[in-house]
């Protein structure tokens, strides 16, 4: 199968929603004009032996240093989905750019497709274009765009904002990061109903992301790091070692859970409201926002301790 023939077979297995007045097929891709609302427009890029691996003809490793096409595919729309979920956006439509070496067939590209389009449906997303190209390693980029009434930004902490995070984080590279659910309802939630003042997900580390919220806020964190939530599979990695565990709790990264904060009167009023409407997702609150110039300052039992070397951790694009 060629490429022109390639993208008809895509096109033929691509539904399209009402948003989409003109999908696959022309020079460009047509949506609807957005009757309220912002548009929201994010970005990611997957490339082969950074973000993932891939199990080529002959090799003989154990499963679990693969993914599976539809695995990647997967994973290639789902941290898109999380930046809208970060934002407060509604996901509308994607476009996709893939790089395809000559040791990857049509067959295995057709399950990374069918493993992205099976989640864009559970998200009510649509494809409406993209582009190939020829390359030395498997790649994939997804620009997707969506909707929010109210965006929410890094830049809105303010002093006495409590901190919090949804999920547990750590351990990611065992399996979360190719199977983690993007919190796109949550983050909808929260800007629907005016409940945060800054947001970001957890995509290169908590120590890291939280840092981000800080500089674009202009202001100081106070985190307490016997709240920190450590996940079962950073102990696991760890072999029981709590202290290693923590570490990479705050620095793991892919954990593409939601860092917030919030004003008091906004947790008097989110706690009970998410408890009611995300049981199964917990939500925690590891510290406070404070003036001072942009750093965290870390806690113990009460006491301001320092983590040595902590500043030189969290993931590295470049």
């Amino acid at each position: 199968m060629n490429e022109i023939d390639f993208i008809e077979h895509l096109r033929r297995k691509i539904s399209r929603s009402r948003a989409v007045s003109v999908g696959i097929g022309d020079d460009a891709a047509v949506l609807a004009p957005l009757r309220r609302g912002r548009l929201v427009v994010s970005t990611d890029m997957l490339v082969e032996n950074v973000d993932f691996r891939i199990k080529k003809d002959g090799q003989r490793k154990a499963p679990d240093d693969f993914l599976t096409p539809e695995q990647i595919g997967r994973k290639a729309l789902a941290v898109n989905l999380s930046d809208m979920a970060a934002m407060g956006a509604k996901p509308l439509a994607f476009v996709l750019t893939i790089g395809k070496p000559t040791y990857i067939s049509t067959k295995w590209l057709d399950r990374f497709y069918n493993g992205m389009m099976r989640f864009a449906k559970e998200y009510g997303v649509n494809c409406i274009g993209g582009d190939f190209s020829r390359a030395r390693e498997f790649s994939v980029s997804v620009t997707i765009l969506g909707v929010a009434e109210k965006p929410i930004l890094r830049s809105g902490a303010k002093p006495g904002d409590w901190i919090g995070i949804t999920g547990k984080l750590g351990g990611s590279i065992r399996r979360h990061h190719f199977d983690f659910t993007p919190r796109v309802k949550e983050g909808l939630l929260l800007s629907r109903h005016s409940l945060v003042r800054s947001m970001i997900d957890v995509s290169d580390g908590l120590f890291q992301d939280l840092q981000h919220i800080l500089r674009a806020s202009g202001v100081s964190a106070e985190v307490d790091l016997e709240a920190i939530p450590v996940s079962s599979d950073a102990i696991v990695l760890c072999h029981g070692d709590t202290v290693a565990a923590l570490k990479r709790a705050l620095t793991d990264g892919e954990d593409f859970e939601l860092l917030l904060t919030v004003s008091s009167r906004q947790k008097a009023v989110l706690e009970p409201l998410w408890k009611r409407k995300f049981p199964s997702v917990g939500i925690t609150w590891i510290g406070r926002i404070v003036k001072g110039r942009p750093e965290v300052q870390w806690f113990s039992k009460n006491k301001k301790i320092r983590i040595p070397n902590l500043s030189c951790v969290g993931y590295q694009h470049f």
